[in-house]
């Protein structure tokens, strides 16, 4: 499943699932091998940052309702955002290659990845 933008407030990504930016060029995925990874399609998608959990079997991230962004393994937690205490934020992918936590109001979290045109 491809969404764009945004992945929303209880949403939730499966292995190969992805976020794309609006404009295309900036994808987010939660491979198979656990790891969640930004890439830059632009550039033989190279890639821009990720959590660095790879070798573990995943089985879901979650936009939690409370803030959080976490990837599900098997049968714990793999890896979480630390932002939870902030209801109903979602996670936006930027089509200036940075990747934001939004709750109502301003962002709590990012990748710190924004391009340069």
């Amino acid at each position: 499943m491809t969404l764009t933008g945004t992945l929303p407030c209880g949403g939730r990504l499966n292995p190969d699932d992805d976020v794309i930016s609006n404009s295309g060029r900036y994808q987010l995925i939660l491979q198979r091998d656990g790891n969640l990874v930004l890439y830059d399609r632009s550039a033989g998608r190279r890639p821009l940052w990720s959590t660095q959990t790879q070798g573990q079997a995943v089985h879901d991230c979650v936009m939690q309702t409370d803030g959080n962004l976490v990837i599900y393994g098997f049968p714990n937690q793999i890896w979480t955002s630390q932002t939870e205490g902030h209801p109903n934020s979602f996670l936006s992918v930027q089509d200036d290659g940075n990747v934001v936590i939004v709750p109502p109001g301003s962002s709590i979290w990012a990748t710190n990845t924004t391009v340069q045109p």
